[in-house]
């Protein structure tokens, strides 16, 4: 699928970006919700490309903020070098060591990374989205994306002490022509979602190979109503039902452009279908939001906001990120082009709270496992290195992300658990073990026809 869409538009022009997250309140004991500011490109007056990045991280730093979302994609240096080539030959992992990201990732301020990943091997050439091409997913295929997500959490859980949430940008609009909400009768929609599915499966799968209890999957919808009202399917609907994820991320434009109060019943409207779909509904993110000066005033904007954030409080999401840090070519910014905080910026730093908020759980070392034999199909071996000096609670998931299966060990000292999956579907599997301490790692595991 080479055809130009307006997704492929909106990377080229730099939809590259960081989202910095801030917490909502002034006390640890008290942010039950962390906000997040979205970095997409911008001009900074006198700044060169060289410093375009550090520049940002200093204007987020003066917020207060303490989790930070970084892209890693085939385009950045397109995006933040000022015409920089497309960096063909390389990976996730690779990216994410460079010196300039690896400076983000690894920043004691930052406790929890989000990133928004397109992988090489489906998005290698800054241009050609194979992930949105059905046909592309051969097992050879598959086999190199989930390799290549698990080679990034395999990097990133050295990190012990931050969290990372890997995620794609809106799914909808990703798969409708670039713009869900202009284009539901794309032509290429329905073979997209397909393909789009597959994309999900396959990078869930490769995450969690890596038995990271640090690292997370989520998945980025932006349509809830519009395409539902159509006839026409929807990430949401047709996708999350099929794939596993920790997180849901909800680009709310479709919400907030109405009212805060059309906000909150849009949270419960998508918990509840979450539940409906045996998901967690307790981690829905707000992926974006955001409101232009120049479209609502500077008065009405960031009034706005504020009315957003008072929902997103009181209904308890875990994330929510506005849109954007920098104002240029927007009026959306927390800083003008000058770096001088904007009317939203007040808003965001007078929300933002110098410690992590609560739910963002202090990560332990990932408990060494592994399945024999893998792939089984009846009895199997859940083998742990040392034996468990804790109580330990064992969750198996299918490839939908949906619980099939949960055991609890109260004895300390087992070091091997046999597992069953006698009259379980041939497939994919997730075993997961978490300890009483904390500690959790999660293992893929394939049942035999």
């Amino acid at each position: 699928m080479s055809t130009p869409t307006n997704f492929q538009k909106y990377l080229k022009q730099g939809f590259i970006f960081f989202i910095v997250v801030f917490s909502s309140c002034a006390a640890f004991a008290q942010c039950p919700t962390s906000f997040g500011i979205y970095y997409w490109g911008g001009q900074l007056n006198g700044v060169d490309s060289a410093h375009i990045i550090p520049t940002a991280k200093k204007l987020a730093d003066s917020l207060g903020v303490g989790t930070i979302r970084i892209a890693l994609i085939s385009n950045d240096d397109q995006v933040y070098k000022k015409g920089g080539p497309c960096l063909t030959g390389m990976n996730l992992t690779a990216l994410a060591s460079r010196p300039d990201f690896n400076a983000i990732i690894t920043d004691p301020q930052f406790s929890t990374v989000i990133i928004t990943a397109y992988d090489w091997t489906s998005f290698g050439d800054c241009n050609t989205q194979n992930f949105l091409d059905s046909t592309f997913y051969t097992p050879s295929n598959t086999a190199a994306i989930e390799l290549e997500y698990t080679n990034l959490a395999n990097y990133l859980k050295q990190y012990t002490s931050k969290k990372f949430i890997i995620s794609n940008w809106e799914g909808d609009n990703a798969v409708y022509c670039g713009a869900a909400y202009y284009y539901p009768n794309c032509a290429t929609a329905p073979a997209g979602l397909v393909g789009f599915r597959k994309w999900m499966m396959a990078r869930a799968a490769g995450i969690n190979a890596a038995g990271a209890a640090n690292v997370k999957v989520g998945i980025e919808f932006c349509n809830i109503h519009s395409l539902e009202t159509a006839g026409k399917p929807s990430v949401l609907d047709n996708v999350i039902p099929s794939v596993y994820s920790d997180y849901y991320l909800y680009s709310s434009y479709e919400s907030i452009n109405v009212s805060a109060v059309q906000m909150s019943k849009d949270i419960d409207f998508i918990r509840n279908k979450l539940a409906g779909f045996g998901k967690d509904s307790s981690m829905l993110m707000i992926g974006e939001m955001g409101f232009g000066r120049s479209n609502w005033g500077n008065t009405a904007a960031p009034d706005s906001l504020q009315g957003i954030i008072n929902v997103v409080k009181q209904k308890r999401i875990p994330y929510a990120i506005a849109w954007v840090l920098i104002d240029s070519p927007t009026n959306f910014g927390a800083f003008d082009s000058t770096q001088v905080i904007t009317s939203l910026g007040t808003i965001i730093k007078n929300s933002a709270c110098q410690t992590a908020p609560t739910g963002i759980e202090s990560f332990k070392k990932p408990i060494s496992m592994q399945l024999a034999p893998n792939p089984g199909k009846e009895n199997v071996e859940l083998l742990f290195s040392e034996p468990l000096d804790q109580e330990a609670l064992i969750e198996i998931r299918n490839i939908s992300g949906q619980l099939v299966y949960t055991e609890s060990l109260k004895g300390a000292g087992q070091q091997s658990r046999l597992l069953t999956f006698k009259n379980y579907s041939s497939g994919m599997y997730f075993v997961r073990v978490t300890l009483s301490g904390g500690s959790a790692s999660t293992l893929k595991m394939i049942v035999s026809p």
